[in-house]
């Protein structure tokens, strides 16, 4: 029996990966109404047996004696061993319609045996325990054969981050009561603040925000909340079971394995339709135990091991996945790809995308770029890592310093952009430029440019490399650490008008930075946790949008549907390529914490050929010296829809205390 130590060494040998790599996409289930194709990757088991089950869990069964009788005299009771091949699959031929069938395996390894759901399913039973055979086909809404997204048509991207429950938990969002905090609740259209027929919630009100990718946090399967408990549970998600499967209690009925992939369907449909794409945070750097279906499987390989054979733990989450063993990266590829294919999805989020090796990004994005519109797909990471962990010689994290070793169209949270602008995300107490800090001028102009200047010890390749935002659903909110940072007392729920000019301000700066911009759901209604910086398993109440909010922070919604506009109008905040930093010239502004720049366009026949910015984060107005020519006035303190009233400025001009300026040529 081997130990820890040996099995890492022995899957790290160049034998095992000669002899064990495979390189087809089809592990898992292959269904037809005639037979189904079942394979397991399983190169270290001297045996392997699948079991079949009427239901998703052993509760069902004993809560249905008449469908147990059944049983007596049906498939269930079969237990069937599969037969090795090469490259450690196993494999099985299952003639006949298995639609609907649920299953699991025993896998003997080292005289052991264990069972587990599989590690590919597609389809599961509540809580993911035993895996499912499923016709796809059935699980299709009306019309999704014409269902596609709208990634050719958007350019300038705005990407809203947002937990599934929390979109439509809140009572006043007009939502049906069965939809609220489920896939369904993005389906519905009309819904409105308490019903008022006024003021749009759900879908529509996305829809007038002008958002363009929807991010979901975690929506496959994960095991932090008990899918057939109660509604009052939350968790965001991070904690992965079943990596291919949709999330069961976000569905109406978790105990059928089609309906929360029909529904999840639905919800992508929905928000095609709309106009919107949708992005799926991935978490593919950890399992939520290390007691997880991959490592029942094939115990230790899909793990990271220090020296010594014990687990690593860079995500904090007591395992990190091996990305750099080849198996592990097929299985990546093999999930990211099915969730296009099946699901329609636009762009995937990595979770702590430094825990990863720069090659198997880059090979995701060119398998990716492969598929029709594949370009178009977006793909991001959190280039960081919580903790230490140890790759494989010769694997090359993807963490920022790293950036320039990835592909041009895999980009980064751009850490430094946020830091700067509002204060460091884990000292609530730190500011940034726009909260009183000093000497931030230069952080700030690099993140206009997207750092493309050379001006740090790492460079990003493109502006298609950098996410620029201040909030996420980590840490703190926004408006909650503006708070932190200018109230002794600080008393979240209340309006106070400095802070929501300096929130605007903020808004000004990220909506005029190069790359692509990204948003936590709510920032641009002043989205309050009061205080909770972590709040991954907090109430759903304190989680949920306010959809009241709306209405008290109108003003600050408009502001944001208007800068993106200003953005998305404007070339330079298209263009993604190499020299886009040179299309900015920062002007020599004699006052501290200024930063004022012109930007020209580089796609030529539009209507402004060129913008004037100016941010002043000092607590009175400063006079700045207008650039030769004229300008018309697009955004100041009081509104980013200034254009329609044509107000000019040229020689100087008021920029007024904690606010931004953007006027056009």
């Amino acid at each position: 029996m081997r130990t820890a130590k040996e099995w890492k060494q022995y899957f790290e040998s160049d034998q095992f990966e000669k002899e064990y790599t495979y390189k087809n996409y089809d592990l898992g289930i292959t269904y037809t109404k005639e037979k189904t194709i079942v394979k397991l990757w399983a190169p270290t088991a001297s045996e392997v047996c699948i079991n079949f089950y009427a239901y998703g869990t052993e509760e069902e069964e004993k809560e249905d004696k008449e469908k147990r009788l059944k049983e007596e005299s049906s498939i269930y009771e079969k237990r069937v061993p599969l037969i090795r091949g090469e490259q450690g699959v196993w494999s099985l031929t299952l003639f006949g319609d298995y639609d609907g069938v649920y299953y699991d395996y025993f896998v003997m390894v080292d005289g052991k045996t264990k069972q587990t759901a599989d590690p590919y399913a597609t389809a599961c039973g509540a809580n993911g325990i035993r895996s499912m055979i499923l016709n796809m086909d059935r699980t299709n809404p009306k019309g999704w054969e014409y269902d596609k997204g709208a990634r050719e048509k958007i350019e300038c991207p705005f990407i809203y981050e947002v937990h599934i429950k929390d979109f439509s938990y809140d009572e006043n969002s007009g939502i049906k009561q069965a939809y609220r905090g489920k896939y369904l609740a993005f389906t519905q259209e009309g819904t409105t603040y308490k019903g008022d027929g006024i003021h749009p919630t759900g879908i529509d009100y996305l829809k007038q925000l002008g958002v363009t990718h929807v991010h979901l946090l975690p929506p496959y399967d994960f095991g932090s909340v008990d899918e057939m408990g109660k509604d009052s549970q939350f968790n965001w998600g991070y904690d992965p079971v079943n990596y291919n499967v949709p999330e069961g209690s976000y569905a109406t009925n978790p105990k059928d394995g089609a309906v929360r992939i029909l529904e999840f369907k639905k919800m992508v449909m929905a928000l095609h339709k709309a106009g919107i794409n949708v992005v799926l945070d991935t978490v593919l750097n950890h399992t939520y135990s290390p007691d997880s279906w991959l490592n029942r499987t094939v115990p230790y390989y899909y793990y990271r091991q220090w020296e010594d054979g014990s687990l690593c733990d860079g995500s904090d989450c007591s395992n990190d996945t091996a990305s750099e063993r080849s198996m592990f990266g097929q299985y990546m590829k093999q999930s990211i790809l099915h969730w296009v294919k099946e699901y329609h999805v636009d762009g995937f989020r990595f979770d702590l995308m430094g825990l990863h090796h720069t090659e198997i990004m880059n090979e995701i994005r060119r398998e990716l770029d492969q598929l029709p519109d594949g370009k178009q797909i977006l793909v991001y990471g959190e280039p960081w890592s919580a903790s230490p962990t140890l790759m494989k010689e010769g694997a090359i994290p993807a963490v920022k310093q790293n950036v320039s070793h990835l592909h041009e169209r895999v980009a980064i949270f751009c850490d430094s952009t946020r830091d700067a602008i509002k204060g460091h995300v884990f000292y609530g107490k730190v500011p940034g430029f726009v909260n009183g800090k000093q000497g931030l001028e230069e952080k700030i102009k690099h993140s206009v440019v997207a750092w493309c200047d050379g001006s740090e010890n790492w460079k990003p390749k493109a502006p298609s490399q950098i996410i620029s935002y201040v909030s996420a659903h980590d840490n703190f909110t926004l408006w909650d650490k503006l708070w932190i940072t200018l109230r002794k007392e600080p008393k979240y729920d209340l309006r106070d008008e400095e802070i929501v000019r300096i929130n605007k301000l903020v808004a000004t700066i990220v909506f005029t930075c190069q790359g692509m911009v990204l948003m936590q759901a709510g920032e641009e209604f002043a989205r309050t946790k009061l205080g909770e910086e972590n709040s991954f398993c907090s109430s759903p109440t304190l989680n949920q949008l306010d959809w009241e909010r709306t209405i008290s922070y109108g003003d600050l919604v408009e502001y944001y549907k208007g800068l993106y506009q200003i953005r998305k109008g404007f070339g330079a905040y298209r263009y993604m390529e190499s020299d886009a930093h040179r299309y900015c010239r920062f002007l020599n502004c004699k006052q501290k914490n200024v930063v004022a720049f012109l930007m020209d366009n580089p796609i030529k026949g539009e209507t402004y050929e060129q913008l004037f910015v100016v941010y002043n984060a000092n607590k009175k107005d400063v006079k700045i010296q207008v650039p030769e020519g004229s300008y018309r006035l697009l955004l100041d303190d009081q509104s980013s829809n200034r254009e329609k009233e044509q107000i000019i400025i040229k020689d100087t001009v008021i920029v007024k205390a904690q606010s931004g300026m953007i006027c056009a040529k």
